[in-house]
């Protein structure tokens, strides 16, 4: 018993398993695709993209570290490799969001993140930085635009006013679309104001819903939740909108999209 406690609390084991994960990218690649299930060497391969002696190197030292076993001709994790790896997984996930756009993060405010969903912002997997030029500042990137075409349900929030918005917002309600839309209070008054075909044509709609949110809460700058797409943007650290929107087609970045729009829902009252 004391040689197993030995073992498990030695630090270069613990540093020897560290490294064996985060050192190399096909081992890292390989361990997180067998999350999935029991796999062969070819289909390794076909993921991961290595030829044949350079992924049985690496697979050889998960061997050897224990992470991994071999049954006929499928390596599968571990026990130990399992409970390694949903650990670390969320881990690499968010290091590959914020490592592949560290300047953008470093320079935005996120303090309108929930801490909930920041410990996930991993799930936001593969992301585009939409940073638009001089000639497209004030519309919306033709990925959304594209997206709200075809989509049947839609959340939105807004906290600055985009001047093409309200067309979108109007063409959205008259088609019928599942459309639940949250503005801050100078926002929604522009659009009551500025905007009336629109904006009535939102309240007359059957299944859009339009909030306004509570002034006294930090706020994003918008969110954007379609069948197909998450599209945030957020304030720089200076409180100054850029422009720069993250966009992701991911199904988990969608998902921590639609709790981001509900977590301001929470703070929000209808328009009747």
């Amino acid at each position: 018993m004391n040689s197993i406690k030995e073992k498990v609390s030695d630090p270069t084991m613990k540093t020897e398993l560290i490294s064996t994960v985060f050192l190399s990218e096909k081992r890292k690649n390989t361990l997180i695709m067998l999350l999935n299930g029991p796999a062969t060497i070819d289909e390794i391969k076909q993921s991961i993209n290595g030829t044949t002696s350079a992924i049985m190197a690496q697979v050889k030292i998960l061997l050897e570290q224990g992470l991994i076993e071999q049954e006929d001709d499928e390596y599968r994790l571990t026990y130990i490799g399992q409970i390694v790896l949903k650990k670390i997984k969320p881990l690499i996930e968010t290091l590959n969001v914020v490592e592949g756009n560290k300047e953008f993060w470093d320079s935005r405010d996120l303090a309108a993140v929930p801490e909930n969903l920041l410990d996930r912002i991993g799930d936001l997997g593969e992301v585009i930085i939409h940073e638009p030029d001089l000639n497209h500042l004030f519309e919306p990137p033709k990925e959304l635009l594209t997206s709200l075409k075809q989509t049947k349900n839609v959340c939105t929030f807004y906290s600055y006013f985009c001047p093409t918005c309200p067309n979108n917002y109007s063409e959205l309600a008259k088609k019928e679309v599942n459309y639940n839309l949250i503005l801050t209070k100078p926002v929604y008054e522009r659009l009551r104001d500025e905007y009336t075909e629109q904006y009535n044509a939102i309240l007359e709609s059957q299944n859009s819903h339009l909030y306004i949110c509570d002034e006294n809460i930090i706020t994003p700058g918008a969110i954007s939740v379609t069948d197909n797409l998450l599209l945030l943007s957020f304030f720089n650290k200076k409180g100054f909108f850029d422009h720069k929107k993250v966009i992701s087609f991911e199904e988990s970045a969608r998902e921590w999209g639609r709790e981001f729009f509900m977590h301001y829902k929470e703070f929000s009252e209808e328009v009747q």
